[in-house]
C-alpha cells in the first residue's frame, strides 16, 4: 500500500502536534516495557558508549582517543535507538495489523511517524547528555565548545533515521527477521563513519563515499559542536570558534536533510501499512 495515499481529513496544526504528542508518550511506555527493545534502544547505546573508558590514553586525530570514541559512540547511538528500534516496531505494528487501524483512525500519517520520531528522539537526546556527562566526570572531557550545534546534530540525525527505518521495515518480512535486515547497515555505517577511527588510510575515493553515507554527517557535525575543530577537514583539524563552526557544519547539515528528503522518498514508494504477503 502506498505511503502518499490522501487522507480525507483536513491538516490542523493543532490536531497533529496533539495526537504526535500522546502517540509519542504512548511509545514510550511501551519502550519502557519491553525489555528486548529497551535493551536495544536505550541500554546498548548507553554500553556502547562506556568502550570509551577504555581508551584513556594515545591521541586520535589530535584529540583524546576516548573522547574521540565516545563523541563517535554518541552519534552512532542514534542508530540504534531510532533506525533499528523503530524498523522493528514499524514491522511488527504492520504484521499485527496496528498500522492498518492507526491509519483508519483519526490520525493521520504524519502524526503516526512523527509520533514514533518524536519518543526516540526524547531517548536520544538523554542518551547524549548521559554520554556528554560521562566524558566530562570519568574522560577529563569538557562541555560541548558549541551545545546548540551538537544538540542539532544529535536531533536532525534521529530525524533522519525515521524515514529510513520506515522504507527498510517496507522490505522486511517480520519483526524477527528485522534485527538481521538492519545488521547489514550497522556495519556499513558503523565501518565508514569514522566513528570509531579515522579513514584517512583509505583510498580518496573510498573516502568521498563514506563522507557521503548517512551517519558520517551525524558524526562530524557532533564532533565539530563538541570539540570546537573542523572535522570536515583532515587532521590536525583546525580550531573554529562558536560563529565559524556552523559554517563548518553547514555543508554536513545540508548532507543529513538531503538524507531526510531521500529517505522520505523511498518510504513513500516502499513502506506498507498492511502485512506483506509472500
Amino acid at each position: 500500500m502506498a505511503l502518499n495515499q490522501p487522507q480525507p481529513l483536513a491538516f490542523d496544526p493543532s490536531q497533529l502536534i496533539g495526537h504526535t504528542w500522546r502517540l509519542a508518550r504512548l511509545d514510550l511506555t511501551l519502550l519502557f516495557r519491553n525489555r528486548m527493545a529497551f535493551f536495544t534502544a536505550i541500554a546498548f547505546p548507553l554500553l556502547l558508549g562506556s568502550v570509551a573508558l577504555l581508551l584513556r590514553s594515545g591521541y586520535v586525530s589530535g584529540v583524546s582517543t576516548g573522547l574521540y570514541t565516545l563523541t563517535g559512540m554518541l552519534a552512532l547511538a542514534g542508530f540504534f535507538v531510532t533506525f533499528m528500534h523503530l524498523t522493528t516496531v514499524f514491522t511488527v505494528r504492520r504484521e499485527e495489523l496496528v498500522l492498518k487501524r492507526m491509519r483508519g483512525s483519526v490520525l493521520s500519517e504524519a502524526a503516526i511517524f512523527a509520533g514514533s520520531g518524536l519518543a526516540t528522539t526524547l531517548v536520544y537526546v538523554v542518551q547524549a547528555a548521559v554520554l556528554i556527562t560521562l566524558s566530562i566526570t570519568t574522560l577529563g572531557g569538557h562541555l560541548p565548545r558549541n551545545l546548540p550545534l551538537l544538540f542539532l546534530g544529535v536531533v536532525l540525525g534521529s530525524v533522519m533515521f525515521v524515514p529510513l527505518a520506515a522504507a527498510l521495515s517496507g522490505v522486511t518480512k517480520s519483526g524477527e527477521s528485522a534485527q538481521i535486515t538492519v545488521l547489514p547497515a550497522m556495519l556499513v555505517l558503523a565501518a565508514t563513519s569514522q566513528a570509531s577511527f579515522p579513514l584517512s588510510g583509505m583510498p580518496e575515493l573510498l573516502q568521498r563515499i563514506a563522507a557521503s553515507l548517512p551517519l558520517s554527517p551525524v558524526v562530524d557535525v557532533i564532533r565539530i559542536g563538541y570539540f570546537g575543530l573542523d572535522f570536515t577537514e583532515g587532521a590536525p583539524h583546525p580550531a573554529v570558534g562558536f560563529a565559524e563552526s556552523w559554517g563548518a557544519a553547514a555543508p554536513r547539515l545540508l548532507l543529513i536533510w538531503a538524507w531526510i528528503v531521500v529517505g522520505t522518498l523511498i518510504a513513500r514508494k516502499y513502506f506498507r501499512w498492511e502485512p506483506r504477503h509472500g
